[in-house]
């Protein structure tokens, strides 16, 4: 069915007003990208999705291992469907059909793409008081109440922070076209350097919440203390012996290596993540086992036998809000019985997936393709911004006035007091640049594929935030 089109060979009013034949060129877009990459498939599965009122169907095969793919053309291909649906109230035709008092079998989901020391407990902090705006309760007491009585939120709420993510997660998981996604990242030397100084060596030292690096008095002690530490917390491979000793070697674990800890590439390993055999031989070529690839594509959905684990909710497996802003996270706790959470969380891209490896730019082009999908893509750097903190309120109904604004939120390290704009977006790089050049070299170097990710990252900021300013006329404050 060809759409129909008006003499400029945009699609004409009639084609935009009319919901069957937008509903029929979503599918077909997404039918097409996966038929780009499963041509060679012998069986392909349909499965509806009625879950909004502006659903779209969604293809899916029934393959062996062998017939996985590792391209990135396909995820393009579809996240240009999700990207001509309007910016404007996604949350309100998202969750359309949703009714928080009247279960349904499949559930909702807001799926949190948190990347540590990027912004994400501010984020965290608002989309809870989104929740409380849109009649939403997502807390530990409903947790507790759905415990005795079976009733749970029907909008639930998922935090992917210490996971890797399938860059492919988009096209397989049907969890995602049922979920409302946002993910934050910050300039990566930025981000490394808050994490060594809110759970590294950097703890050990005291700073002053002024401007650090100008204050003569202590610049030779310090210039010492990160000439000496840096390099050595670079070395521990994933978090320090007692980590490893903990967990075993990182390469052999699935789904663990985002501990408070150095990981070189971090954001690009996040979003990255490989589960599927080419994939995997790629990046660990000669030391895959027969019985990994078996736990790897048992619980995949595109190879599951037992589809209610992807088309059913499971709300005793996710997330609630927590009290001072923090998440009450059941679904991790040690506790939990394997078979009440068997891919741990519940939600959107939480099957097993692999980060470890070398990488190259084969990698930033997936996870490139991964973060299209999302709905909004948000910079730590620039999140409370006027334009950026209006296009987030716009993407989930909320005012753009509210008192809960991005613009009212006080963005800052627990540690260091940044006190203008080129200190919010550069202040670790000024001060390893004045203080510790070497260490400064070490990371750029070690960090060059995630540095070249968040580039482009920045411009699929921009794209998005461009098109939502088109579509809503923005002109500022």
């Amino acid at each position: 069915m060809k759409p129909i089109q008006g003499s400029d060979g945009k699609p004409s009013p009639r084609m935009m007003m009319n919901p069957h034949l937008k509903r029929m060129s979503a599918f077909l877009a997404i039918a097409a990208a996966y038929l780009i990459v499963f041509k060679d498939t012998k069986v392909l599965r349909i499965l509806p999705d009625h879950f909004t009122a502006a659903s779209r169907q969604t293809v899916r095969r029934k393959a062996d291992s062998q017939h996985w793919s590792d391209s990135t053309t396909s995820v393009s291909v579809a996240n240009d469907a999700y990207d001509r649906e309007p910016y404007l109230n996604r949350w309100q035709r998202r969750f359309a059909s949703i009714n928080n008092t009247n279960a349904t079998s499949e559930g909702a989901y807001f799926f949190f793409k948190h990347m540590r020391k990027a912004g994400g407990t501010s984020l965290r902090s608002y989309f809870r008081d989104v929740f409380q705006y849109h009649g939403v309760s997502c807390t530990r007491d409903d947790y507790g109440r759905m415990k005795k009585r079976g009733k749970a939120p029907k909008i639930l709420y998922v935090e992917h922070e210490f996971q890797t993510m399938d860059s492919e997660c988009p096209l397989h998981d049907p969890r995602w076209e049922r979920s409302l996604r946002v993910v934050t990242l910050r300039h990566p030397i930025e981000r490394h350097m808050s994490e060594f100084f809110f759970s590294g060596p950097g703890t050990k030292v005291h700073i002053d919440r002024q401007q650090l690096y100008t204050n003569k008095t202590y610049t030779k002690e310090l210039s010492t203390f990160l000439n000496e530490n840096i390099p050595l917390w670079m070395n521990e491979e994933g978090g320090g012996r007692s980590f490893l000793d903990r967990y075993g070697e990182m390469e052999g674990r699935v789904n663990m290596y985002f501990g408070r800890f150095y990981t070189n590439n971090f954001q690009l390993r996040a979003l990255a993540g490989c589960s599927s055999p080419d994939c995997l031989q790629r990046r660990h070529a000669g030391k895959l086992t027969p019985q990994f690839l078996r736990e790897m594509t048992r619980l995949h959905p595109i190879t599951n036998e037992n589809t209610t684990m992807y088309s059913s909710s499971v709300p005793l497996c996710t997330q609630y809000f927590h009290k001072d802003h923090a998440l009450y996270d059941p679904c991790a706790k040690g506790r939990t019985k394997r078979d009440e959470c068997e891919l741990g969380c519940d939600g959107p891209c939480f099957y097993p997936s692999v980060a470890w490896g070398p990488l190259d730019r084969s990698d930033v082009a997936r996870a490139v393709s991964a973060l299209e999908a999302f709905d909004a893509v948000l910079l730590m750097e620039t999140f409370d911004d006027p334009d950026q903190s209006a296009f987030l309120a716009d993407v989930l109904g909320v005012p753009r006035d509210a008192a809960f604004a991005l613009t009212n939120h006080n963005v800052t390290n627990y540690v260091v007091h940044k006190t203008n704009k080129h200190e919010k977006t550069h202040f670790y790089r000024d001060l390893l640049s004045k203080l510790s050049p070497g260490s400064l070299e070490m990371l750029l170097a070690e960090n060059d594929l995630e540095i070249e990710f968040f580039e482009r990252a920045v411009g699929v900021n921009e794209r998005k935030t461009n098109e939502w300013k088109r579509e809503t006329r923005w002109q500022g404050t």
